[in-house]
């Protein structure tokens, strides 16, 4: 592997991959119990009950979405380094921005309205891995979109790729003989 023929988008979006996959293992929320207050302001010594939560833990698909995220970021940078030609129906640093604008998106929605545990008397609290997993989806998203620039690549021209119209094969203009 030659890393000097990776250019910026690439690494941008490489090692953001591999620092999400790191963050996801650290907390992102945790819980406690409220105190508990009384009618005549009587105290009561009920334990309180603490909690911390991983990324894994946390979620049931958007730990899926941000595992993709960071096997394509990963992917892009190692394919890049290596200089494969792979066969793909969109370029690689399109599936990398697309699934970092979805990651940091789903990463965001929870940041708004973070998971309940099941249990409703709780205090939720957001941890310092979920802004750090925000942070790097948000540089999987840039690095993808940097990539695709460096490479002339537009989400519309991968749509038509994808949909089998190469250049100049679309339906004629309106009004045309």
């Amino acid at each position: 592997m030659d890393f000097s023929r990776v250019r910026t988008g690439e690494m941008i979006a490489g090692i953001s991959g591999v620092a999400l996959f790191v963050f996801m293992f650290i907390d992102w929320f945790g819980f406690e119990t409220p105190e508990i207050q009384t009618p005549g302001g009587i105290e009561f010594d009920v334990p309180t009950i603490e909690g911390s939560f991983s990324a894994w833990q946390s979620f049931d698909f958007i730990d899926i979405v941000l595992l993709l995220a960071v096997i394509a970021a990963v992917g892009l940078l190692v394919l890049s380094a290596s200089q494969a030609s792979v066969n793909l129906p969109v370029a690689a640093s399109a599936i990398t921005a697309g699934l970092g604008i979805l990651a940091t998106l789903l990463v965001l929605y929870r940041i708004i309205d973070p998971p309940d545990f099941g249990v409703e008397e709780l205090d939720e609290a957001r941890k310092i891995g979920v802004y750090l997993g925000l942070i790097a989806s948000v540089g999987i998203a840039v690095g993808g979109w940097m990539a695709m620039q460096e490479e002339g690549t537009t989400f519309s021209g991968e749509a038509d790729r994808l949909g089998g119209a190469g250049p100049g094969e679309g339906p004629p203009p309106p009004g045309s003989p």
